[in-house]
Parts: structure tokens; sequence; C-alpha cells
């Protein structure tokens, strides 16, 4: 069930951003960042701390108050969310 909100979410803030980060003249770069952008917030946060602050999945459960598994599934459904978005865009001609 939170998939389907995540997809919803991710789509109506990806609509806000099409047109958004024109400094990027790759439009792989361009469609790299909005997917960063408009992920929902536990996954974008959990993504960021793993990829960005090189933080453990420990490090980040006790940041943000939840379990070592949870920070796993957030990570995992950041992939898919990003890949998912690159993808709509290139499809979109974004």
């Amino acid at each position: 069930m939170i998939w389907h909100i995540y997809l919803l979410e991710q789509r109506i803030r990806e609509a806000f951003l099409r047109d958004a980060f024109p400094e990027y003249e790759q439009p792989e770069l361009r469609r790299l960042a909005r997917a960063l952008r408009s992920l929902p917030w536990l996954p974008r946060a959990v993504f960021h701390l793993i990829r960005f602050e090189d933080m453990s999945y420990e490090e980040i459960a006790a940041q943000l108050g939840i379990s070592v598994r949870r920070v796993e599934i957030e990570f995992g459904r950041a992939i898919g969310l990003i890949v998912r978005s690159r993808g709509r865009q290139e499809r979109k001609g974004w």
C-alpha cells in the first residue's frame, strides 16, 4: 500500500519539476536531479544519508528513529523510484 502512495507522491512532484534544473545541459543529469528531488521524504532522506553522507544503516536507523530493516527497505524503494522516474521522464521526452 505504501508503495502506491510513494508512486503517486513522486508523480505529483515530478509534474512540478518538469522544467527544473535548466543549468544541467545533459538531459540524463536533469532526469536524475528531478528523480532525486521528487522522492518522498523518507526514501530521499535514507538515500541522501547513505550516498552523500556515507553513513551506515545502523547510524541512519539511530538518527531517524527507525529499524535497520526499515532503512534497507526505504533505500531499496528509493532506488526503485529513481529508476522508474528516469524511465518515465525519458518516455515523456523531458
